[in-house]
């Protein structure tokens, strides 16, 4: 648990480890506001009496000492549409999904005094907030308001089959920590040369549910073993690695990686050069990796490892708003979340590694075991696992040795130009892109000129391998923000999902609304500014790769 006795022990065992491989090891205390699930049970008091137990949610709230009774009211899945349907005003709602933050926040919204979910085979630990970290004071009115249970499928159908019959009442009664605790962050440093300055930041968390063998201890081993084969790779390393080992991450959405991007921002900023992230890895059963996390310019890096290894095509799926993704404001790109899962379909045909889906509908998924206390060292597959350890050590000596940092913004650029042309048809001629889309296009020739120039360049350029670099790194700073962020480079999104171009998404609700209504009006004038904002950043990058190039 973050802050915990046992996570402690866990990163002295870590410095001991990097230190002997020649790392400077860095540790800090972050002041963080997380949560503790300690208890939780359902008494159903009509038309039986019945107990169900189950689990509640990190940063939940614990139910007064005699629990919260009131009716039970099913609202399936959850989605907006569902809540509408009923008045679940001082109502327990039923939904048949994991314990999701947007689903919390939305039986909030409606009035509900408390959330059942009903999960799969396992009750599922997780966590119900909606602010990313640790909140500021005009996010803190965000968190959770009202308690939650989840609940095994088995428990749920029983309450689905007594809703069937007549009303069902129950008491939810829950104990959760919620509050302020210092919790443990780590880094360890290994220089490169010449740029001894820049880094490539490698991370993981190192909080847990239960055992955690699979979440995330194998993911640290797998940072362990990447440090030991680059620290005897060190004369071959042009710039740096930072490994980190983040806290919060299960307890306090992120709260350990929020809080260091926020304390070290500038550090970010100037010298970061891309962001690898390890989860969950060498699962048994997780033979896909065709379903791992890229941005477009690290699409070929990931493509051309992953087919090394595995000779699995990578679909080039974007990110979801989760896994410690805290630095997309400052710019930072990113490569994987979760790198392995189990194909879906294997998972339906040998329950012993039915899948969890985690992000909405996937071909893949995590096992089972995910996030429960059969989370244990039998779930790991050693084939797997090496596996996985050799794709991040080549993905991560990559990023820290080519002269030239491996990044393609003509990928970004040309899903950028993309997204506006999706959006101008999605607006069905309400709102004019056709000059921002103009833009794009010219950002597109621009960066597949510059892409062409820099496989051209021989590592003897030194001075042109420098200008090239940084206008890679100025490249990310600008479009990362632009493409993931809707609060920009300062602050954090809220961990719900975030379409690609964020400021410009309203287009596609145009059409629904009548031109001469206020809210249509309104709705356009607010988009004019986001064009002009998307405008600015395109006319910047070109100008970056000009001067490059000049």
């Amino acid at each position: 648990m973050s802050g915990s006795g046992e996570e402690s022990e866990s990163l002295k065992y870590v410095k001991k480890v990097l230190e002997a491989y020649g790392f400077k090891v860095t540790e800090y205390q972050a002041e963080a506001y997380v949560g503790e699930p300690k208890s939780a049970t359902l008494r159903i008091v009509a038309p039986e009496s019945k107990q169900i137990n189950g689990v509640t949610a990190a940063l939940a709230p614990s139910t007064p000492p005699g629990g919260i009774e009131a009716e039970i009211i099913y609202v399936g899945a959850g989605s907006e549409a569902e809540f509408s349907k009923h008045d679940v005003r001082g109502k327990l709602v039923l939904v048949k999904e994991l314990a999701e933050p947007e689903i919390a926040k939305r039986a909030d919204n409606h009035g509900a005094v408390g959330q059942i979910f009903i999960n799969d085979y396992y009750a599922h630990e997780g966590i119900v907030s909606i602010v990313w970290g640790t909140p500021k004071l005009e996010t803190a009115s965000l968190l959770p308001a009202t308690p939650c249970i989840s609940v095994t499928e088995k428990d749920g159908d029983s309450l689905l089959h007594l809703l069937e019959k007549s009303q069902v009442n129950g008491r939810l009664l829950t104990e959760s920590f919620r509050g302020w605790r210092k919790i443990p962050v780590l880094t360890a440093d290994l220089h490169g040369k010449p740029e001894r300055d820049k880094f490539v930041l490698f991370a993981g968390h190192i909080d847990s549910w239960h055992y955690g063998a699979m979440d995330n201890a194998s993911a640290n081993a797998v940072m362990l073993e990447v440090a030991r084969i680059l620290s005897e790779q060190k004369r071959n390393l042009r710039r740096g690695v930072r490994l980190a080992f983040w806290s919060g991450h299960s307890h306090g959405r992120y709260a350990g990686s929020a809080w260091y991007a926020d304390n070290f921002w500038l550090d970010l900023e100037k010298n970061c050069v891309a962001h690898v992230y390890t989860d969950s890895a060498g699962a048994k059963g997780a033979s896909a990796l065709t379903e791992a996390s890229v941005m477009p310019e690290t699409m070929d890096l990931a493509s051309a490892i992953i087919g090394r290894v595995t000779g699995q095509k990578l679909s080039g799926r974007g990110f979801s708003r989760a896994g410690d993704q805290s630095f997309w404001g400052i710019g930072i790109p990113s490569i994987f979340m979760l790198l392995s899962e189990i194909p879906v379909e294997a998972g339906k045909k040998n329950p012993d590694i039915r899948t969890v889906a985690l992000f909405g509908p996937s071909p893949t998924g995590l096992g089972w075991w995910w996030h429960t206390p059969e989370d244990t060292a039998d779930k790991i597959d050693p084939v797997n696992l090496k596996r996985d350890a050799t794709v991040y050590a080549l993905v991560t000596f990559r990023l820290c040795s080519q002269p030239i940092i491996p990044l393609n913004y003509e990928r970004a650029a040309e899903r950028l130009r993309q997204t506006l042309i999706e959006l101008q048809q999605a607006g069905k001629g309400t709102f004019d892109l056709q000059p921002v889309i103009s833009q794009a296009t010219k950002l597109v020739g621009a960066a597949r000129k510059f892409h062409v120039r820099v496989k051209k360049t021989k590592s003897v350029e030194k001075g042109r391998i420098e200008i090239y670099n940084k206008a890679i790194m100025r490249l990310g700073r600008i479009l990362v923000p632009l493409t993931q962020t809707r609060v920009g480079r300062y602050d954090h999104d809220l961990a719900i999902p975030i379409p690609q171009l964020p400021s410009l998404d309203a287009i596609r609700s145009l059409p629904q609304l009548e031109r001469d209504s206020d809210e249509f009006k309104f709705l356009c004038n607010g988009l004019r500014r986001n064009v002009n904002q998307v405008a600015d950043v395109l006319d910047k990058a070109v100008e970056i790769i000009d001067s490059a190039l000049a």
